[in-house]
C-alpha cells in the first residue's frame, strides 16, 4: 500500500509539473508582454541572484552537480536491475515514475533558470541597433571577409607576430577579469550589455571538453559561464565573452558570437579586438567558401602569413583530439540545439554572419 501511494505521489507531481510547462509555453506564445517580463526583468533577477552567490565559489559548482547527477544514473541503473531480476514490480514502477519526474523536474527548471531565452530575438532593440537580418548573397559575404580580413591582418600587425603563431595570453584569472572590463567598456555604449556580479569560471573537466570541441558553455542551473582554458590561447577571450552573452540571456548562438564580437571588438586589449576579428573571419570565409570556394582562396590568399600559422594551430589542436566521440556529441548537440528553436542546429553559429552584414551595410 505504501509503494502504491508512493506512486500515486510521484504521478500527481509529474500531472503538477507538466501543467506547469504548458501554461507557461502558453503565455510565451500569446503573450509579448509576459515574454519581456521574463526576458528583462525575471532572468535578469534569476540570473543576478545565481551569480553573486555562486559566483564567489572559486569551483564550478555546476560541474559538481552533473558529476553527482551522472552518479545518481549509475545508481539508479543499478536500482533498476536489481529490482527487475528480483521481480519487483511495484518497486520497479516507482523507480521509473521518480526517474520521469526527476527529468521533467530538470527541464522545467533549465527553461525557468535560463533555457527559455532561446525564444529571446530582441537583440537589436535591446541595444537600440537600427538594423535587419536578411538573407544576404555571395557578394556581401565576399565584402564582409574582406572588411574582416582588414582588421585581422591590421591586428596581427599590432600583435608583432605577423608570421607565427598569436603570443600566449596571461593565465585564466586575468583573462576573465579582462573579459569583465571589455562588457564594462561595452556597456558605457550599449547599457544592455550591464554585467554584474561576474561568475566566469574554468570547468573541472576542461582537457576532456576537447574530445567533444567544446570551447565553453553557459551552466544554465548556477548561470556560471565556464571556459575551456586548455584550448588555444588567443582563442580564449572571444569564447569567454560569447559565454558572458549566454549569461546576459542571450541564448541563440548567432546571437551571442554577434554580441560577443562587439564586446571583444571594442574592447582596449588588442588580443581581445584580434581574437573577435580572427572569429568572424573564419566564421565569413567558411560560409563564403560553401557558396564560392575561389573567392574565399582569393580572401585567404591576402592574409599574412601569421593569420594562417593560427588557422593552422588550430587544426592541429582539434585534429589530436579527433575520434568517434567528437561525431556523435556534435550530433547530440546539433539536435539540442535544433529542439531548442534553432532551426540550423550546428550551423547557428555561423549564421552570425547575417548580423554583421546588417551591422556593417554592406
Amino acid at each position: 500500500m505504501e509503494i502504491k501511494a508512493a506512486i500515486k505521489r510521484s504521478v500527481l507531481r509529474i500531472v503538477i509539473t507538466v501543467i506547469c510547462l504548458l501554461l507557461l509555453n502558453l503565455l510565451f506564445s500569446i503573450s509579448e508582454s509576459f515574454a519581456s517580463f521574463y526576458f528583462h526583468r525575471l532572468y535578469v533577477w534569476i540570473s543576478t541572484l545565481l551569480r553573486r552567490f555562486i559566483g564567489s565559489v572559486n569551483l564550478s559548482v555546476g560541474d559538481l552537480i552533473y558529476t553527482a547527477w551522472v552518479i545518481g544514473a549509475v545508481i539508479f541503473l543499478l536500482k533498476l536491475c536489481y529490482n527487475l531480476v528480483r521481480g519487483r514490480w511495484q518497486r520497479l514502477a516507482l523507480l521509473l515514475i521518480n526517474g520521469l519526474g526527476f527529468i521533467i523536474g530538470v527541464y522545467l527548471a533549465f527553461l525557468l533558470l535560463w533555457g527559455y531565452n532561446y525564444r529571446r530575438h530582441s537583440l537589436a532593440a535591446d541595444m537600440g541597433l537600427h538594423m535587419q537580418v536578411k538573407p544576404y548573397n555571395v557578394n556581401q559575404l565576399y565584402r564582409l571577409a574582406d572588411t574582416l580580413l582588414q582588421q585581422v591582418n591590421q591586428q596581427k600587425a599590432a600583435l608583432g607576430d605577423t608570421m607565427g603563431v598569436a603570443a600566449p595570453d596571461p593565465d585564466s584569472a586575468s583573462l576573465f577579469r579582462r573579459a569583465t572590463l571589455a562588457y564594462e567598456q561595452a556597456a558605457a555604449r550599449w547599457p544592455s550589455l550591464r554585467y554584474k556580479y561576474p561568475s566566469v569560471k574554468r570547468p573541472i573537466y576542461s582537457y576532456w571538453l576537447n574530445y567533444i570541441g567544446v570551447t565553453g558553455y553557459l551552466n544554465p542551473f548556477t548561470n556560471e559561464a565556464q571556459v575551456n582554458v586548455t584550448t588555444p590561447q588567443f582563442t580564449r577571450p572571444f569564447t569567454t565573452c560569447h559565454e558572458i552573452a549566454h549569461q546576459l540571456g542571450y541564448a541563440p548562438e548567432e546571437t551571442a558570437n554577434f554580441v560577443g564580437y562587439l564586446v571583444a571588438g571594442h574592447s582596449s586589449d588588442i588580443r581581445f579586438r584580434y581574437a573577435a576579428s580572427l572569429e568572424m573571419f573564419l566564421y565569413s570565409t567558411g560560409q563564403l567558401a560553401r557558396q564560392d570556394t575561389a573567392l574565399a582562396h582569393q580572401v585567404w590568399n591576402r592574409a599574412v602569413p601569421g593569420i594562417k600559422a593560427d588557422y593552422q594551430y588550430i587544426i592541429d589542436f582539434y585534429r589530436s583530439f579527433r575520434g568517434p566521440l567528437d561525431d556523435y556529441s556534435q550530433l547530440l548537440y546539433d539536435q539540442y540545439l535544433k529542439a531548442n528553436k534553432q532551426e540550423k542546429g550546428i550551423h547557428s553559429y555561423s549564421e552570425v554572419v547575417g548580423w554583421l552584414i546588417a551591422y556593417y551595410g554592406l
